[in-house]
């Protein structure tokens, strides 16, 4: 009975030593197996790694991933990311100008453009960093490491929530979104305000680090394959199309007050750079042809009362909707190309977006 025992102690004790070896190991270094807060989620721990090999992630800030970043955290990897990105070494360089840190990183930042306070010599060092001030600051960074890329200013907000971005930080969002960098929380929210954790904050610089690595001299790739260009253009499509809606049909209206239908195509893709003929028949001669099932947001959409010949033109939206100028007595306006009149008199599509 004495042998049975002891064989079975040996077994537990092997059993204890193999799990915390185990244990030890199951992340990157097992000196941060402290705690679950240590150990990045999953979605984040081969990018956390990463940037850990890449001189992205100060050793200040290994360890709980979980939590909620500060400003002054923050501003570390940012540092750090700018000299990734710049293949420079970042100078601290005057007085400091912040009366509660001394944190050197945080006054580079400040040196850099990156960051700044909140007043009265004040950082906030402890202070947690929200989703739309992280997204100025990365943009910051990028800007400041690469100068002579092209930033155009984007506004045409795609979230939900966009009222809730403030005015300041509404162009960094757009922007690390339109390059693939930033994205929403779902149900098309981007929840400005929230708070961004250590490992959010983390990969998102990864994130960068990679746009900025696969660019030639600029960041020309975006989300979905497109080209940064044409979303770039999309976004500024939309912003168009928000400031003439509600305007009133005129025939042989091309703005800025009143529009006809090809008017008003001819318009918007003009502001756009957009070279198109004035007439809806002579639009659809242009771009490419694109089938109703494939339509995207900014295609042309052309309408035959009688089959055959174009007498109405839009521009595709979303969810099977098209912005047009519809006829006398009505205003810009969207209507669905599911049903009724427009579903019947459908006729082609163009795509001139490119």
């Amino acid at each position: 009975m004495r042998k049975r025992c002891s064989k079975y102690s040996l077994i537990f004790v092997v059993i204890i030593i193999v799990v915390a070896v185990t244990a030890n190991n199951t992340y990157a270094d097992s000196v941060l197996s402290q705690g679950n807060e240590d150990i990045p989620s999953n979605w984040a721990k081969a990018e956390i790694d990463k940037a850990k090999e890449t001189n992205l992630l100060p050793e200040e800030i290994q360890g709980e991933y979980r939590s909620n970043i500060t400003r002054e955290e923050f501003s570390e990897v940012a540092v750090s990311l700018y000299e990734a990105l710049s293949g420079k070494e970042s100078i601290m360089q005057g007085e400091n100008p912040f009366t509660d840190t001394q944190n050197t990183k945080v006054r580079i930042a400040n040196n850099l453009g990156i960051a700044n306070g909140i007043g009265d010599g004040k950082f906030a060092p402890d202070d947690p960093v929200t989703r739309q001030e992280i997204s100025v600051m990365l943009y910051r960074t990028l800007q400041a490491a690469k100068p002579g890329y092209d930033y155009p200013d984007i506004r045409g907000c795609i979230f939900a929530d966009c009222d809730m971005i403030s005015s300041w930080a509404l162009e960094a969002v757009c922007y690390l979104y339109g390059i693939g960098v930033t994205n929403g929380v779902g149900d098309n929210l981007f929840i400005p305000k929230g708070n961004t954790t250590r490992e959010e904050a983390i990969v998102l610089a990864k994130r960068m680090y990679d746009k900025v690595l696969a660019s030639n001299n600029n960041l020309i790739v975006s989300r979905g394959g497109t080209s940064r260009q044409e979303n770039v253009t999309k976004l500024k499509l939309e912003k168009l199309i928000a400031e003439e809606m509600g305007k009133p049909y005129q025939w042989g209206g091309t703005g800025p007050d009143s529009y006809d239908c090809s008017g008003l195509v001819y318009s918007i893709y003009g502001k756009l750079g957009i070279s198109l003929p004035r007439t809806a028949s002579s639009q659809a001669q242009v771009g490419i042809y694109v089938s109703k099932e494939d339509l995207t947001y900014g295609d042309l959409v052309f309408f035959a009362r009688d089959g055959k010949n174009i007498n109405h033109v839009g521009i595709y939206a979303v969810n099977g909707e098209f912005v047009h100028s519809p006829e006398t007595g009505d205003v810009v306006k969207k209507t669905t190309l599911m049903s009724g009149y427009y579903k019947e008199s459908y006729y082609t599509a163009r795509r001139v977006i490119k």
